[in-house]
């Protein structure tokens, strides 16, 4: 197989020495198109199984620190393929050579649950624009949402010194806001062009159920799995997006339907109990209802 001069960069955090089948779908239909992919995950035991995998996918692993969530994966990659830095004191990565093509930032952050990975990258390649991801976000500044980033050469330059020169973060919205908030507004100061894919009425994260009925073919794993801290929870009903907390996206997703080798059992199931469900239904519908007489009260309890 020859090199490609296109990278996918698919970032993991797992427990298992297995990988959840949702992960293999991803990389696998990856794999099939004309990237390199590079499965970068942390330190563990891995399976027979899923060496085998990756090797009959000609899927490159990359062992490394849980740390610094995907962008800490990310940069510890690319800094190992840093050569040296040119006079200028820029970073010149050794597999960004110059006929290299296009360079993909994905994670797993995001179940895709139908292949269209071919539609994304034709799509992006149509668009005009040097960076176009799947969704956008408003929250702290208009960006990209850096689950999938999709970069032409136009960008390069940019996202390295950015990713390399930014100092790494531990707190998950120290890293949402410097790198990929900050990004995005590097992009803009750049006069980089910027484009996504699919468009909703509500902020993305309350608007999944309009994705699904888009055809997009996939849905952030935190919304299956109910995996929310009580300010989350919070900033839902506050934005009046109850519906969208409590939606059932597992059945949206089922009926949307799975691809034929994609396994109902795969997708993420939800973390919660029974009696938090009722417990959390109680204090968000008083919430919704009253406000934030009711917030503080709840505040108050909690403490």
């Amino acid at each position: 197989m020859g090199a490609s001069n296109k990278v996918a960069l698919y970032a993991s955090y797992q427990t298992g020495e297995d990988l959840p089948g949702y992960v293999r779908f991803a990389l696998k239909h990856l794999a099939e198109t004309d990237f390199k992919v590079v499965l970068l995950t942390n330190h563990r035991t891995l399976s027979s199984e899923t060496y085998d995998f990756l090797k009959e996918n000609h899927i490159e692993l990359f062992l490394t620190e849980n740390r610094g969530f995907d962008f800490g994966m990310w940069r510890r990659y690319l800094q190992l393929q840093a050569n040296c830095k040119d006079k200028a004191g820029n970073y010149i990565p050794g597999f960004m050579a110059k006929d290299t093509e296009r360079l993909l930032l994905i994670n797993d952050s995001i179940v895709y649950y139908q292949n269209k990975f071919k539609e994304f990258f034709d799509r992006a390649e149509q668009s005009p624009a040097d960076v176009v991801s799947l969704t956008r976000n408003d929250e702290f500044a208009p960006h990209l949402q850096s689950f999938f980033l999709y970069m032409k050469p136009a960008a390069f330059g940019v996202f390295f010194l950015h990713i390399l020169e930014t100092p790494e973060q531990t707190e998950f919205y120290d890293v949402t806001r410097k790198l990929e908030v900050g990004l995005s507004e590097k992009f803009t100061e750049a006069d980089v062009a910027m484009e996504s894919l699919y468009h909703t009425e509500r902020p993305v994260f309350f608007a999944y159920n309009e994705l699904i009925a888009q055809g997009a073919g996939f849905i952030k794993r935190k919304l299956l799995e109910r995996r929310f801290s009580y300010e989350e929870k919070k900033h839902f009903v506050r934005h009046h997006a109850y519906d969208a907390l409590n939606q059932d996206y597992a059945s949206l997703v089922l009926n949307a339907g799975l691809d034929a080798d994609f396994d109902a059992n795969w997708l993420p199931k939800c973390n919660e109990t029974k009696a938090e469900r009722i417990k959390d239904f109680i204090w968000e519908k008083g919430f919704q209802l009253v406000g934030f007489p009711a917030k503080r009260l709840i505040d108050k309890i909690k403490k």
